[in-house]
């Protein structure tokens, strides 16, 4: 055999390995992108109070784009990961500073008949438990998380360090449970968090409860030395505690659901934010959602929430807060990928008596209104590819 036929033999040996290969394996390119017209009625600028109106990205869904894969290895097992990445469609900037992979990088196996073990950033188990049965997967995105997204169900934060189980389903029946590291030598439990949650699905019926348990999350800027990083937690604290329960049925095209949520953060540490005066507090959250989703037509779908939060501040502060919320939404889809919105939420506040939480806020602007009311409107569109 000459060179020549070898070499054309080597390689039509190795182009036969690559097709088996990659008949095994796939891997996804795949985002969401997310841009929209903002009014805001009521902000709060330095001082200086007025109207906003402007782009905003992300109103409805967190805009990522990411890789995902999986690899068969045979007996029902399977190599799997995921790299998302967050950021800003007005100006393309990443959302997390410098953090590649600042929403999810992660890696594990997967077994058809035992579960999966994923290692790396990832979303809680709370998370995973929570969300579906929540206005802010159901129909509403970001506008509709619980303010100031307390109790993380909106997955306003992923969890790096993490080691999380998730188990197949049996009966309708399924559970997840994640243990983050802070990796800090000498300070095992600085920074370190755990979750787990359980699901019941059968038919028309949706049943979850889940707890999460934070040991001074958000005690640095970067996450790599601990579980949640200061750039991506709503508070700063010296412990944070979620617990939460929630239904949703569907009902003929339709579905309905009720979340109720409990968080808790302990020794406040908001020094140099807009919440500096509840430095060192106590503070508690109970939220109660109730929401539903209605498919007019093919195309156009109707949805409306209603959330109720109340807000226990104790210290050397003693107040207590009633956060209402109403959000409202109308979805056109162009087609399988692409739909138009138009989304209003109208946010109003009793209590507090001029401290800074008595000040409304759209969970999904981080921009405080000038008074304890604001009303937000965006019409936007969302691709997903």
């Amino acid at each position: 055999m000459t060179v020549a036929k070898k070499s054309f033999a080597a390689a039509t040996l190795l182009g036969a390995f690559v097709s088996i290969a990659h008949a095994q394996s796939t891997v996804t390119l795949y985002g969401v992108l997310d841009e929209s017209l903002q009014y805001l009625n009521s902000v709060n600028n330095g001082g200086k109070a007025g109207p906003s109106f402007g782009l905003a990205n992300s109103a409805n869904n967190t805009t990522v784009f990411g890789l995902k894969g999986s690899e068969d290895l045979g007996g029902g097992m399977h190599a799997v990961f995921k790299l998302e990445s967050q950021f800003g469609i007005s100006n393309g900037a990443n959302s997390y500073g410098t953090d590649l992979f600042n929403r999810q990088s992660w890696v594990g196996i997967q077994d058809d008949r035992w579960g999966t073990v994923t290692i790396g950033k990832q979303y809680s188990s709370l998370v995973d438990s929570l969300c579906p049965l929540s206005a802010y997967c159901t129909f509403g995105g970001n506008m509709s998380a619980h303010v100031y997204d307390n109790d993380n169900v909106g997955g306003g934060y992923t969890v790096s360090n993490a080691v999380k189980y998730a188990s197949p389903v049996v009966g309708g029946w399924h559970f997840s449970g994640m243990y983050a590291f802070s990796n800090a030598a000498g300070q095992f439990a600085n920074n370190r968090l755990f979750s787990f949650g359980v699901n019941y699905d059968q038919g028309p019926l949706h049943l979850g409860a889940a707890y999460q348990d934070g040991s001074n999350p958000a005690s640095a800027t970067n996450s790599v030395n601990g579980a949640v990083g200061s750039n991506m937690a709503s508070f700063a604290a010296g412990d944070q505690r979620v617990f939460g329960a929630g239904a949703r049925v569907d009902v003929g095209k339709g579905t309905v659901g009720v979340l109720y949520t409990h968080s808790t953060f302990l020794s406040l540490s908001t020094a140099g934010t807009d919440f500096a005066d509840i430095n060192g507090e106590d503070l508690r959250f109970d939220n109660y959602s109730v929401y539903g989703r209605y498919p007019v037509t093919g195309a156009f779908s109707l949805g409306a929430g209603y959330t109720l939060a109340n807000e226990h501040l104790t210290g050397s502060t003693d107040a207590t807060l009633h956060n209402q919320q109403v959000t409202i939404e109308g979805d056109y889809s162009l087609s399988a990928r692409t739909t138009l919105y138009v989304e209003g939420a109208y946010q109003h506040i009793s209590g507090g008596d001029g401290i800074s939480l008595s000040y409304a806020v759209m969970p999904d602007t981080g921009m405080l209104s000038a008074t304890n009311s604001q009303t937000q409107i965006v019409t936007g569109i969302r691709h997903i590819f």
